[in-house]
């Protein structure tokens, strides 16, 4: 689970620890965690093409609490896992209503480290998605380059039995570039997400021009992510870029918005 860079989070209300905890707790039996949705868009036409999903906490009042707030407390206080199983509970209600409609569009859902080591959700989590292989081509299991590196291989052991089903994985929050390509693809990885930042930073041990041809050779789908800005884009188009995802093409939107127009 993440949360996307906004301005939004200039009116985040500073909250204490244990009031957001309390919040949570509450939320969680009140019904008051909501999927928004984010879109992937195609570049340059700006096409909606994917979704990243995203869970927001709403306290009594309907005002938001955002994970950049909760996560880490939800992470030490064992809560996320189950905020994850909401979220992917959420995701594909999303799905369902979707039907046949849209057939090439994919919704992004993050999995935590937490929730892959949880001896409860994991296992749990496997055997449903085997039981729904429909959904494979659907939902795309989103997890940071941080995990994908530091997961023993009993988790990609049990992760490849999904992949065997047709499931495909996607990892974000790239930090460093010096990756086996080979070894994604071994592992099902079909998507990797950049930032923007680091697209055009300079600080890369490859032609930036060269990215999205070094990902293509393997059939990995590369989106740059955290756009913000025109001039930002206008860049990333000259890496011949086609996958992008930020702010300047949309915000996370409560997804009943979004199913009521597809």
């Amino acid at each position: 689970m993440k949360e996307p860079k906004s301005i939004e989070h200039n009116n985040i209300i500073e909250r204490e620890a244990d009031e957001i905890l309390n919040i949570m707790h509450y939320a969680l039996e009140d019904n008051r965690i909501d999927l928004y949705l984010q879109p992937t868009v195609s570049l340059p036409a700006r096409k909606v093409v994917h979704y990243e999903a995203y869970s927001r906490v709403r306290d009594d009042q309907g005002e938001v609490i955002f994970p950049s707030q909760y996560i880490k407390l939800a992470e030490d206080s064992g809560l996320v896992s189950t905020l994850d199983n909401l979220l992917l509970f959420r995701c594909i209600q999303v799905i369902r209503r979707l039907g046949t409609r849209k057939p090439n569009m994919r919704f992004f859902c993050n999995i935590s480290s937490v929730s892959l080591n949880d001896k409860d959700f994991f296992p749990q989590f496997v055997d449903f998605m085997l039981d729904n292989q429909e959904l494979a081509d659907r939902l795309v299991f989103e997890f940071t380059q941080q995990d994908v590196l530091r997961q023993p291989n009993e988790i990609w052991e049990k992760l490849a039995s999904l992949g065997r089903k047709g499931f495909c994985f996607s990892t974000d929050n790239v930090q460093v570039l010096k990756h086996d390509i080979s070894e994604l693809v071994a592992r099902y990885f079909r998507y990797v997400k950049i930032s923007s930042d680091l697209l055009l930073g300079g600080d890369l041990d490859i032609d930036k021009n060269d990215i999205k041809e070094a990902y293509s050779r393997f059939d990995i789908e590369l989106f740059v992510e955290k756009i913000e800005a025109d001039n930002k884009l206008v860049e990333i188009l000259d890496c011949s870029i086609d996958r992008g995802q930020g702010y300047l093409f949309g915000e996370p939107v409560l997804s009943s918005d979004i199913t009521s127009i597809l």
